[in-house]
């Protein structure tokens, strides 16, 4: 990473970030990774715990996801 060229543009400006600067932006960069790939397990665990509650509902209550649905 420390070869990475990193080029941004600032209006109509193009800058190539070096020293500090490309440091906070590599670190911003690796800190908005992991926050997306958290909130992407997230919503997974959500859709996945939903399916299993549906699931739950159809065969206690004998619904289809369909009637579920659209008591939900």
């Amino acid at each position: 990473m420390a070869t990475e060229k990193i080029i941004i543009g600032v209006d109509d400006q193009v800058i190539e970030l070096t020293g500090q600067a490309k440091t906070d932006f590599i670190a911003q960069r690796e800190a908005d990774n992991v926050q997306s790939q958290l909130r992407e397990a997230e919503y997974e665990a959500k859709r996945t715990a939903r399916a299993n509650a549906i699931n739950k509902l159809a065969e206690i209550a004998g619904l289809t996801e369909e009637e579920i649905n659209s008591i939900l």
